[in-house]
């Protein structure tokens, strides 16, 4: 018997290059201190770094949180409250006259100026913005006790693991409505790639991590490290001596005392 050809898709399998990025350059950063310490003028390719209210979105989500969300807090260059007591300024405000309050969503605090040096890039997955999965996709193989070539062997158990991994992305794809696989693109982020870990009483057993989405049209994978345009999940090889310590038992790695 054939088996059954694979359905032919796109499939982009990366890593995340970096969780921050680096806004400017160190030589862009001395010209600004000097700028901000002498009290000159902003160069204009530099103005982007500078934020007059680094708290303007801080205060937002305090008030927010703190069922102040009837107030509105406004940073000022003078006269408003310093930013550590405003809550209980605020609190202290509706409790000593209600009225006072009423109708008055402005509350004004002393403004906070500030230079960005990096920023948290908020690209978890190419093609889109949105936060990652609570948990990655897990797959497991059982891996092995002994072998006379623990190499081979695991790189044929990791071959294994690489066809579960084809087979889990192909029912992801079949699951699509055929109006729309022919604009599909995979999309796979390595959280770990398939690695060996050393089993409970002896040998190796084998895991990869992943998260994924589906999308459609063109993707930008300029942001991450593409492992692979076709699905090949990476492969860790673990150097013969790694592999020698994971293949020993924990009782011969580490001898109890005699007493």
């Amino acid at each position: 018997m054939h088996s059954q050809p694979r359905p032919v898709y796109r499939h982009i399998v990366v890593q995340r290059r970096d969780l921050i990025e680096k806004v400017a350059n160190p030589e862009e950063f001395r010209r600004l201190r000097e700028q901000i310490d002498g009290n000159l003028p902003i160069d204009e390719d530099l103005k982007h770094l500078v934020v007059r209210d680094t708290l303007k979105k801080t205060m937002r989500k305090t008030f927010g949180w703190a069922g102040h969300s009837d107030m509105d807090p406004e940073g000022v260059d003078e006269g408003g409250l310093h930013p550590d007591g405003i809550l209980s300024e605020v609190e202290k405000m509706k409790e000593r006259d209600p009225e006072e309050v009423e109708g008055a969503t402005k509350v004004y605090y002393q403004r906070q100026e500030g230079v960005v040096v990096s920023r948290i890039i908020k690209e978890h997955i190419p093609g889109g913005k949105e936060a990652m999965p609570t948990q990655p996709k897990v797959l497991h193989h059982p891996g092995f006790k002994f072998a006379d070539d623990v190499q081979a062997e695991y790189m044929s158990a990791a071959m294994h693991l690489r066809k579960s991994f084809e087979h889990h992305c192909d029912q992801q794809f079949l699951l699509l409505d055929e109006q729309w696989r022919a604009t599909c693109t995979l999309v796979t982020v390595v959280v770990t790639p398939i690695m060996a870990l050393p089993r409970p009483d002896q040998g190796v057993e084998l895991i990869c991590e992943f998260y994924q989405k589906t999308r459609f049209g063109y993707v930008d994978t300029s942001k991450f490290d593409v492992f692979s345009e076709t699905g090949d999940f990476p492969i860790n090889v673990p150097s013969p001596g790694e592999m020698m310590t994971l293949m020993v038992t924990a009782d011969a790695l580490f001898p109890s005392e005699q007493g």
